[in-house]
């Protein structure tokens, strides 16, 4: 079990310290498959070893005895075992290959499960998607992954019990056909009989272990590519204390991701994020709206140029240094079910009057740090996400497409109230868009095209100024 456990902890630990666009490139499924499946395999083939060793032993011991006994009857035994080792190599072979072919459909088990989980209103709407879904996919990998092992698994015991027929076939030779033209005392047959019967049994749990010791090196093979395909972040961890900034500047950043046939390319990029400042970054779709925002995050590493918060220019001293001052919610963010951090009751309560304010109170209550629920809609869930960024209180905000699944209520209460007030407590703020209907709320508007900046309007002095009377909202926590 602490094997297991520890397992299990290596590879938290490297996820949460690889690269995102490596998370990206290996996919949930395949690491929920890892974490679930082979973690537990490998374990219970290493739990196999104390038994091989002891076997193994006894074998020898057992081995030396007949020796000792019969030097001819030790060498019939130690030609069948050699041979039954030998021939039993094919039909493992075999079997190990339906193991392989039943691992690599756990992976694909594993997406279609998770398309059962989050798609299950759209299979519900459509009896022959429904259908079409579970024959070709859910229900093919399902019984691919039965099938295989099945098969695997009957291969492997047929040479098991062959290994088994081929110890009582020499105990039958030695018994019926070998006394017959060698001479031996009854006494030393006896004996014989006796260490030859003793030897089927470490032979037996030699030959039953090598199944779980393919599977266990199968997904050992697994959870190496893994950690093959997640690299660690060469980013100290730990955090030091960084100087104060009002400036995040971008100079010459590039970024690229996909391959030669698809390749997008951002940059270079220049560009200053100010504190007290709205930044818009606006675009048509696939400009590299969302990439710039995952590379100012310092999620996606950039290539090329540099990213200074004031005077700390970002390296792998202070990589999660300077991932302190930012709270980000992107289209694809993930929220917890619960608070996670260190809070005060004050701290708390505010917390209670953000739920209220974004039209949650009726809805989610807290207790003891845990949400009564998230099973809310889109626009809630995001609600309560800016709720949880408010309590963070970092100094640089990025909000991609938040407003996109808000009712016009609070999408206006968004826009004319919440970032402004976020504003005046002295923020970052970075806002990626579509409702041009709003972009008079900036003070600077970023226009994106191609992975490049197009232009930057920025506004006058006497527009930049903030009607006080909307920003009702305070976020400091």
């Amino acid at each position: 079990m602490d094997m297991t456990t520890q397992q299990r902890v290596d590879i938290y630990n490297r996820i949460i310290k690889a690269p995102i666009s490596s998370l990206d490139n290996v996919g949930s499924a395949k690491l929920m498959a890892t974490i679930t499946t082979d973690v537990s395999r490998v374990v219970q083939g290493a739990k196999t070893f104390p038994d091989l060793v002891i076997s193994s032993v006894s074998l020898i011991f057992i081995l030396g005895y007949l020796f000792y006994l019969n030097t001819t009857v030790f060498v019939y035994a130690t030609l069948a075992i050699i041979f039954g080792s030998i021939s039993y190599v094919l039909p493992m072979y075999i079997g190990s290959l339906y193991f392989k072919k039943g691992r690599n459909n756990i992976d694909r088990l594993h997406v279609a499960i998770r398309s059962l989980l989050y798609g299950t209103k759209e299979l519900k709407m459509n009896h022959d998607k429904q259908k079409y879904f579970f024959d070709k996919f859910l229900l093919k990998h399902e019984y691919e992954v039965l099938n295989n092992d099945k098969k695997g698994s009957v291969i492997i015991t047929s040479a098991i019990n062959y290994g088994d027929l081929i110890s009582f076939l020499v105990i039958g030779f030695v018994a019926f056909v070998f006394i017959s033209y060698n001479p031996i005392t009854n006494e030393r047959l006896s004996a014989v009989i006796m260490a030859l019967l003793f030897i089927a049994s470490p032979v037996s749990k030699l030959l039953n272990a090598l199944p779980q010791i393919s599977m266990a090196n199968i997904s050992l093979k697994a959870i190496n590519d893994i950690f093959d395909n997640l690299p660690e972040e060469q980013a100290s961890q730990e955090i030091i204390s960084l100087k104060s900034w009002d400036t995040l500047k971008l100079r010459n950043l590039e970024y690229s991701y996909g391959s030669s046939v698809d390749r997008f390319a951002l940059g270079p990029i220049d560009l200053d994020i100010h504190k007290n400042e709205i930044t818009f970054i606006v675009g048509g779709n696939g400009s590299g709206k969302s990439t710039l925002s995952k590379v100012i995050s310092l999620h996606y590493p950039y290539e090329k140029g540099s990213i200074s918060f004031g005077s700390n220019q970002v390296n792998d001293e202070n990589l999660n240094s300077c991932r302190q001052f930012i709270s980000a919610i992107f289209t694809d963010f993930y929220l917890f079910d619960t608070l996670l951090g260190n809070y005060s009751d004050d701290q708390l309560k505010k917390f209670e009057g953000y739920l209220n304010q974004l039209g949650l109170g009726d809805k989610v209550s807290i207790k003891d740090k845990v949400f009564s629920t998230i099973s809310l809609s889109d626009g809630q869930k995001k609600r309560l996400a800016l709720a949880v960024t408010f309590l963070e209180n970092r100094e640089l905000y990025i909000f991609d497409e938040w407003a996109a699944d808000q009712d016009p209520h609070f999408k206006e209460l968004f826009y004319t109230q919440i970032l402004p007030a976020i504003k005046n407590e002295g923020k970052a703020i970075i806002v990626i868009s579509h409702d041009d209907r709003y972009f008079d709320i900036a003070d600077r508007v970023v226009t994106m095209e191609e992975g490049k900046i197009k232009s930057i309007s920025t506004k006058t002095k006497s527009a930049m100024q903030t009607d006080e009377s909307l920003c009702t909202l305070t976020v400091e926590a």
